[in-house]
């Protein structure tokens, strides 16, 4: 069940790391060259951000004030892990719902998202919601909540110490190290930054398309951050909104997670309910598997 858990918060992290590196204000886009690296860490000439994005500098300025107004978002999703010893392929669709709420007294934002996946696809064989698959991830900064409703199964897991919140979209907060929604400086203090065309490297013939369509940013982590684990992160960026498509992770055993977000709704256009995003047990425990595990150092 741990297990199970950290991954899926991993892929929520992802998941939000993506919509935090949004901007708001659509760049004018040249094609990038086949790579572009960026290694240092220094930036002793601060500059605007750019209206062209030719290198992958010009993308880590253009997404360090990401998502400051996003407040509300909503889109269908992919999922796709695939373990490369045993050879097998995981395929998930569903629906990811995130909301960012602004704290209080200098406190930073309440941010809280969920997953839901009903359909599920591994070896030919399919299962969905009218055959008794049905599975919500959610996350509300405290609580991190796998619940399987159809089993009537509720696993509801406190992920930090009592009355602390864990912000996702901050760098070296909370126990997965994914680089979003951060100065250019502290992304580049633990990854090397790297642009690509958007198709470079997609093999996958549909996904094509939409990676032609994208800027493809590349995060290899430094050899000196202690990631033992992971080899590199790729994310892709539409070019003409800077809205987040897809995002690749490859660890060091080679296994590999992919996520597809389509139908992107944000703000007032997003179509996102309380429910999706409550980590609360429910009201009527008439016949349910209850947990909850309460935070341990």
């Amino acid at each position: 069940m741990l297990t199970m858990i950290l991954s899926v918060a991993k892929l929520m992290t992802l998941l939000v790391g993506m919509l935090g590196l949004m901007h708001d204000t659509s760049p004018q886009p040249e094609t990038p060259p086949a790579a572009s690296t960026t290694t240092t860490t220094e930036d002793t000439h601060p500059e605007a951000i750019p209206t062209e994005i030719a290198t992958a500098d010009d993308l880590l300025r253009a997404l360090e004030t990401a998502g400051e107004d996003t407040r509300l978002l909503s889109a269908t999703i992919r999922y796709v892990k695939t373990f490369s010893i045993q050879g097998d392929t995981q395929r998930r669709d569903g629906r990811l719902v995130f909301a960012s709420e602004p704290g209080a007294d200098g406190h930073p934002p309440t941010r809280r998202f969920g997953i839901t996946f009903d359909r599920y696809e591994v070896g030919g064989r399919v299962e969905d919601r009218d055959i008794d698959y049905l599975e919500q991830y959610i996350f509300d900064g405290e609580w991190l909540a796998e619940v399987r409703p159809l089993e009537k199964q509720f696993v509801r897991r406190q992920v930090v110490p009592p009355g602390q919140k864990w912000d996702p979209l901050r760098l070296g907060e909370g126990p997965f190290p994914i680089p979003i929604q951060q100065k250019r400086e502290e992304i580049l203090s633990r990854f090397d930054a790297e642009l690509f065309d958007g198709q470079e490297g997609v093999i996958e013939r549909r996904l094509l398309g939409v990676a032609g369509k994208c800027y493809q940013l590349k995060l290899t982590p430094r050899p000196d951050t202690g990631e033992s684990d992971l080899r590199e992160i790729r994310v892709w960026y539409q070019k003409d909104t800077l809205l987040p498509r897809m995002a690749k992770t490859i660890t060091k055993a080679d296994d590999t997670s992919l996520v597809l977000l389509k139908d992107l709704k944000l703000n007032d256009e997003a179509e996102v309910s309380e429910t999706e995003l409550s980590t609360d047990l429910p009201a009527d425990r008439t016949g349910w598997d209850l947990t909850t595990i309460p935070y341990r150092e």
